[in-house]
């Protein structure tokens, strides 16, 4: 569900695949409701992929069918709004940070591991990246918040992404001879309704000028979990305007 949840689904279901959506709000995401309404190649499963007991991923396994996942996409992730944040990296809790991880990297591995017997061979699994799990966020895109106090980018979303890069790293690799491929498709600054001011000095920081639409992304995402990546595994792949190479 979500912001780039439904886009993920549609890319697939476009493919000709059956896609099976699952985490927490699938029920009640508007896109995900339009999208079931036009094919019945979409089964929704409302699921918490920080619930460890293998109860919680019944429901997952029954509309699977019998089936073998050739396709798996981990965009499960949370972050923190823009302007939302503190001014300096210590005023962040422990607990916050505790959070940001029991999603974005515990839960992904805690869901990635049930699966693992229900993938075919071959298969494919993207995980999502971060351009901040690669370079750190720069002060100036933010220095507007709060006043124009500015605020500081929560540090534990960044440490997540990077953490699960080397997941990937490390799964695709131990994987590779079960046919398995992982690969992380990392995005740069997606479009995303920011206020005018952040769009504004991102864009300035990007070598293609703009801010990435939701719509650019597709393709990348299908490359991945097609038979044309089938090289490639414990790749990142960044899609990001040229953001990360300056």
């Amino acid at each position: 569900a979500g912001n780039l949840g439904p886009l993920w689904v549609s890319a697939a279901l476009d493919e000709g695949a059956r896609v099976i959506a699952c985490g927490l709000g699938v029920d009640t995401d508007a896109d995900l409701a339009a999208l079931l309404e036009n094919t019945s190649r979409l089964r929704l499963v409302e699921c918490d992929i920080t619930d460890s007991s293998l109860n919680a991923f019944d429901s997952v396994v029954e509309a699977l069918g019998g089936s073998k996942i050739q396709g798996m996409v981990l965009s499960a992730g949370i972050d923190s709004i823009p302007g939302t944040g503190k001014q300096s990296l210590t005023e962040y809790p422990p607990e916050e940070w505790s959070r940001v991880f029991q999603v974005n990297v515990f839960g992904v591995v805690n869901f990635l591991n049930q699966m693992i017997p229900h993938l075919a061979s071959p298969s494919s699994v993207v995980t999502l990246g971060s351009l901040y799990g690669i370079v750190s966020p720069k002060p100036a895109l933010y220095s507007h918040y709060l006043g124009g106090a500015g605020s500081i980018k929560h540090p534990a979303y960044g440490a997540s992404k990077a953490a699960l890069l080397a997941l990937t790293k490390q799964y695709g690799t131990h994987l590779a001879p079960a046919g398995i491929r992982v690969n992380m498709l990392t995005l740069g600054g997606v479009a995303a309704g920011q206020d005018t001011d952040f769009v504004s000095k991102f864009e300035n920081h990007v070598p293609q000028g703009h801010m990435i639409s939701k719509e650019e992304l597709s393709g990348s995402l299908v490359y991945l979990l097609s038979s044309d990546s089938a090289s490639m595994t414990s790749h990142n792949m960044v899609v990001d305007g040229g953001f990360t190479s300056w």
